[in-house]
C-alpha cells in the first residue's frame, strides 16, 4: 500500500473510518464526555454506529476507499485519527496519552501489514503525540500542544521531516470545563480548500501569528464558543471543494457554500458528545497528488 498525505484537503482516495462497536461502559476521558455521562445524555452504541454508517455512505458515494479497524471488545475505536497519522509517505504510530487508547492500534494491524515496514515510524515513549493534534499543510506541519501532545513532539517531527517547517501552538486546556477545554488542535482549527481555514481563535493560549499570516482575515471562518462546542472546526474535506459536515451546522454550511464549497450533510450530533466529530473519525492514508 502506497501512502500519500501532504495536506488536509487534496482529493481523498483511501481512509480508515472508525467503527464504534463493543465500546463497553463509557469512561469520562475528557470534560465533554463527563458532562454527558453525568447528564444521562451519552449516546448509545447503536446510535454511534448508525451515525458512522451515514458518514461511510457519503465517503463511498465520492469514490473513496473506506477501510475499517477490526473490532476489539471494550474499546471505542471511533476516533481513528488519534491512533496514527500519515505525513507524506510515512505512517506514524501515535504514542497516546491514555493507556487504554494505545490498545486501539491493534485494530488496524491488518492495514499496517500492507505498508512497507520502513515507512512506519514508531514514536519514543517519552514523546506523546495524538493524530488530532497534527495537521499537515503542504510545507508545514501544525502541532497542537496541550493535554494529549507534548512539546517534545516538535523536535521529533523536525528531525523526521527536515524538509518541512514545524510550528507548535499551545492550546487552552481546562480538564474541568468542557466549554473552554480544547482537546486537540483539530477541535479549534482546520484548513479547508487551498488557502482558507475554520478557526476558534480563543482556543489558543497565545495569538497564533503564523496561522493568521497564512490564513488572513478574509480567508478565515471564525467560530464562537457555542459553535466550537458543537465542533464546527472538526469537519472533513474529501477534496479541495467538497466538505462533509454535521447536518445541524446550518450557519457553517451557508458560509461554506457562499465561498463555493460543495457540502455533504451527515448525522453526527450524538457522536459529538464523545468529544469528537468527523475529522476525528478518519485516518487518511492516501490523497491525490495535486
Amino acid at each position: 500500500m502506497k501512502l500519500h498525505v501532504t495536506n488536509e484537503t487534496a482529493a481523498l482516495e483511501t481512509v480508515v473510518l472508525g467503527i464504534g462497536t463493543d465500546i463497553g461502559e463509557p469512561i469520562g476521558m475528557n470534560p465533554m464526555m463527563r458532562r454527558h455521562i453525568k447528564n444521562g445524555t451519552y449516546p448509545t452504541e447503536d446510535t454511534i454506529k448508525r451515525e458512522i454508517s451515514t458518514f461511510e455512505t457519503v465517503l463511498e458515494a465520492n469514490q473513496v476507499e473506506v477501510l475499517r479497524p477490526e473490532n476489539i471488545e471494550g474499546l471505542d475505536q471511533i476516533f481513528t485519527r488519534d491512533i496514527g497519522f500519515v505525513i507524506d509517505d510515512s505512517f506514524l504510530i501515535a504514542n497516546m496519552e491514555k493507556a487504554t487508547r494505545k490498545l486501539e492500534i491493534k485494530g488496524i494491524q491488518h492495514i499496517l501489514s500492507e505498508i512497507e515496514q520502513d515507512k512506519i515510524i514508531r514514536i519514543p515513549d517519552e514523546i506523546t503525540i495524538e493524530g488530532g493534534d497534527i495537521l499537515v499543510h503542504n510545507d508545514y506541519i501544525f502541532v497542537g500542544l496541550g493535554a494529549r501532545t507534548n512539546r517534545a513532539s516538535l523536535d521529533f517531527l523536525k528531525t523526521k521531516f527536515p524538509h518541512k517547517t514545524v510550528f507548535g501552538f499551545d492550546l487552552r486546556v481546562d480538564e474541568d470545563n468542557a466549554d473552554t477545554n480544547i482537546l486537540h488542535l483539530d477541535c479549534t482549527f482546520q484548513p479547508i480548500g487551498l488557502d482558507e481555514a475554520i478557526m476558534y481563535e480563543e482556543g489558543f493560549l497565545k495569538r497564533p501569528d503564523v496561522l493568521f499570516d497564512l490564513f488572513p482575515s478574509e480567508k478565515r471562518i471564525r467560530v464562537n464558543q457555542e459553535q466550537k462546542n458543537r465542533m464546527f472546526p472538526n469537519i472533513f474535506s474529501i477534496s479541495p471543494t467538497k466538505i462533509v459536515l454535521e447536518r445541524n451546522f446550518k450557519e457553517l454550511k451557508a458560509e461554506l457554500e457562499r465561498r463555493g464549497y460543495q457540502t455533504f450533510d451527515v448525522d453526527y450530533k450524538e457522536t459529538s458528545k464523545t468529544s469528537g466529530l468527523l475529522r476525528c473519525s478518519t485516518l487518511p492514508l492516501r490523497r491525490k497528488s495535486e
